[in-house]
């Protein structure tokens, strides 16, 4: 019969193993989820959602930018923009409630996406961005947007 000590110590090793290796295979999400931080901005009657990457000293990532009846740009309707400003390997996805999104997705920085269409006018949406690298991604927060 073995003995009960090393049983214990050979399963308490094990265990000790096992979640090292868990905690090893979830740094590096978790880390990444730290590194991104956003801040709202509207300027006139648009609204931006910076994306700053903390780990690169806070730069500028990208951002989303919401324009309802642009018009003057030349983007027919309503529109919806991601915009990727620093090559750090993630992307940026703006996404509307509608189900509209802007995706800079598999494209180096500096790459702009925009989505446009017109919307029934004075109707509320909702609106985000999204940092996103492989099947990982962090989200803003949701604001409001007018059409």
């Amino acid at each position: 019969m073995p003995n009960i000590k090393a049983r214990l110590a050979a399963m308490t090793g094990a265990a000790a193993l096992t979640a090292g290796l868990l905690v090893a295979r979830a740094g590096p999400a978790s880390a990444a989820e730290d590194d991104f931080h956003f801040e709202l901005q509207h300027v006139g009657g648009n609204t931006y959602i910076n994306v700053f990457n903390d780990s690169m000293d806070g730069r500028l990532a990208g951002w989303s930018g919401w324009w309802a009846d642009p018009g003057t740009d030349g983007s027919p309707g309503d529109t919806l923009e991601a915009y990727d400003n620093l090559a750090d390997g993630y992307g940026i996805e703006a996404h509307l409630s509608t189900g509209r999104t802007a995706s800079t997705r598999g494209h180096s920085a500096k790459y702009q996406d925009t989505a446009s269409g017109n919307l029934p006018e004075g109707h509320k949406y909702q609106m985000w961005v999204c940092v996103v690298k492989g099947s990982w991604s962090k989200c803003s927060g949701k604001e409001d947007v007018w059409a």
